[in-house]
């Protein structure tokens, strides 16, 4: 795939109009290039090796963020451990000893026009385990206008339900700013602001001690924020109270009874967006308040209840409102967080410890630059390859794909890595569960990606011409508008761009790429596919074969594209009804009758382009023969039998 983009920048330098573009996809195809060639030479740190033999798919994907797969293997200093990770203990490891692996990697240069979110599905306000495709499909829907680049699982989770609250992250789930989660561990977060510092990780986690009360505006922005002094209990003099009910040991919502003293306000939410009763120290919930009286509050709600006045003047029915504990420290002003498990490598030191056992690891790290470096690799099948890595052996892989900082994510049956392919969703790994497993959350990679209404205005058997019209930029700085078809990238001039030399009823998948103020080349995420027109399909004629006992009828035509229905056309013959098979048909004289008296042919073709064309012959030309073969047969047969008849 690379050798043939390079080719393709080398051809188009030789057109005026494309030297520009085709320099940035040069360079930034060769920075690819650097990237797997660095990879290919192997990597040793902590007594580990890492080296691709083969890389089996090399993928430009929108903003900069390139995918790849790669046969390859590792070489550890552990030893004495289960080789294959199915615990059969069979196979123990040996030091020194190539292991056959596969690695998916990502890497997402650091930008503001891409960013890296973590996602659960909270269906019904609880937690809901839901396939890495699965979350990819909840946060689009839910977030009209971002697109999903590529994903990976994310942290560690109740797989066995058996918390009171079940299926929760082992760690903390921010996403744009909603603290899903703030009980945490080991936490990993992503800036997205376009600077080498990327990504925090490996340092103590802390929040408020009390909630915060946010109050939004009709726009949707927050225009205040107030402590929440208590929980639960009924708020002193100037405090304010959060109720919300929540689950005990048997996973069973108790309710909760809210009383407002006649000198407080309460405002309850009684239908919330979302609430999620983590623990009896762990809420978030939002929604719009819809009353002020007193009432025992269950699943979907909470309430407010305050004796402060500047709340008071704040709070109202059709206010919305949200509350959520908020990070600090080292997270701090972070939107987009996540649990981790343990740090495998920090500023290029591998851990001492931890994770001397092989399994599928997915792993999350940063380069120096600032580069986001997300890798799987596979495990629990040594047949196909695929050893899986303890922590020294991930840390070779992620030094040899730059990565002087790396986390450790879920593993096991739940590695997953999805990437966006011609506008669906393709799972890039092999799942040891032989499927994708059901998780807590997942990290996504997402984008505003620039509108475009993309019609073809002209369809042609070799051309396609297309009408592009930008309708909102999303805030993405576009001077020049490309689009590439068929391994050529052209201007989209006057909303219009025109490509030929196409084969006939071929599908071509376009992309499309824009130069922004400073030169820079950007594929974004929108694609699409469309389909030069079939050969029009020609009707030659009609031929009847007559035969003492049939009419075998034929219908002569040309259909290269299979265009048309010619082959089953809808023959009418004697007020009869019937259909041909591969563009014939035999009816025997006994149904139809021994002449044909009335004749009509109905088919139709389409082109590729919608427009279906009908056609409706009635008493059609045709050509008439006889089977003189099978008469002459007959009469010699019946001559056969009037001599045995003479000489009996």
């Amino acid at each position: 795939m690379v050798s043939k983009v390079f080719r393709r920048c080398i051809e188009n330098m030789k057109k005026p109009n494309l030297i520009l573009l085709s320099f940035a996809l040069l360079l930034a195809v060769c920075g690819g290039l650097v990237a797997v060639d660095a990879a290919i030479s192997p990597i040793e740190i902590a007594g580990a090796e890492f080296g691709i033999e083969e890389v089996l798919a090399s993928d430009d994907l929108a903003y900069g963020i390139k995918h790849t797969l790669a046969k390859s293997y590792t070489k550890t200093s552990i030893s004495g451990y289960d080789a294959d990770g199915l615990g059969t203990g069979t196979d123990i490891v040996q030091a020194g000893v190539n292991y056959a692996q596969q690695v998916n990697v990502l890497e997402v240069p650091t930008t503001t026009e891409i960013k890296i979110t973590n996602w659960a599905n909270f269906n019904g306000n609880r937690w809901t385990l839901t396939t890495v495709k699965g979350l990819i499909g909840d946060y689009e829907s839910k977030h009209p206008g971002w697109k999903v680049i590529a994903a990976i699982n994310g942290d560690f989770f109740d797989i066995g339900g058996k918390g009171n609250l079940p299926y929760q992250t082992s760690g903390a789930v921010a996403s744009d700013g909603e603290n899903f989660k703030t009980t945490a561990g080991d936490t990993v977060a992503f800036t997205n602001d376009g600077t080498v510092n990327s990504l925090i990780g490996n340092q103590p986690v802390e929040r408020t001690g009390n909630m915060v009360l946010a109050v939004y505006d009709a726009t949707g922005a927050i225009v205040s924020e107030f402590t929440i002094d208590t929980v639960n209990a009924a708020p002193e003099a100037n405090q304010t109270a959060l109720y919300y009910a929540n689950y005990d040991s048997t996973h069973t919502l108790i309710p909760v009874e809210v009383t407002v003293p006649a000198e407080a306000g309460g405002y309850f939410v009684d239908s919330a967006s979302r609430t999620l009763p983590n623990s009896a120290t762990d809420f978030y919930g939002k929604g719009e308040i819809t009353s002020l009286e007193s009432k025992t509050i269950a699943s979907g709600q909470f309430a407010i209840v305050t004796n402060n006045a500047e709340v008071k003047a704040a709070l109202a029915v059709g206010v919305t409102i949200r509350a959520q504990y908020e990070f600090l420290g080292a997270y701090a002003n972070i939107n987009n967080i996540a649990g981790c498990g343990q740090t495998i490598m920090s500023n290029g030191i591998v851990a001492e410890a931890g994770l001397t056992d092989r399994a599928p690891r997915t792993v999350v790290g940063r380069k120096a630059d600032g580069t986001i470096v997300m890798m799987v690799v596979d495990g629990r099948q040594a047949s196909k390859g695929m050893y899986g890595c303890d922590r020294t052996e991930l840390a070779a892989i992620m030094t040899s794909f730059g990565a002087v900082d790396a986390y450790n994510l879920d593993g096991g049956g739940s590695s997953t890595m999805v990437i966006r392919q011609s506008g669906s969703f393709q799972v890039q790994n092999s799942p040891s569960d032989g499927r994708e497993r059901t998780d807590a959350n997942c990290l996504l990679i997402v984008a505003k990606d620039p509108e475009l209404t993309i019609s073809v205005s002209e369809f042609g058997e070799t051309d396609l011409d297309f009408s592009v019209n930008l309708a909102n930029n999303n805030g993405h700085d576009i001077v020049n508008l490309f689009m590439e078809l068929n391994g050529e990238t052209k201007p989209v001039v006057n909303n219009l761009v025109n490509f030929a030399n196409l084969t006939h009823n071929t599908e071509y998948l376009y992309h499309f790429y824009y130069e922004n103020s400073l030169g820079e080349m950007k594929m974004i995420i929108q694609d699409g596919k469309a389909k030069s027109l079939k050969l029009t399909p020609e009707y030659l004629g009609l031929e009847i074969y007559e035969t003492p006992d049939s009419f075998r009828i034929k219908l002569l035509y040309t259909d290269l594209d299979k265009a048309g229905t010619y082959a089953g056309a809808n023959l009418g013959i004697n007020g009869r009804t019937t259909f041909l098979k591969n563009g014939e048909v035999t009816l025997k004289k006994s149904i139809i009758g021994n002449e044909i008296t009335q004749l009509s042919l109905s088919f139709s073709y389409d082109l590729n382009d919608g427009n279906r064309q009908i056609t409706n012959l009635v008493s059609p030309a045709y050509t008439y023969f006889i089977d003189l073969t099978v008469y002459f047969n007959n009469i010699l047969v019946v001559q056969k039998t009037t001599v045995q008849n003479i000489y009996k």
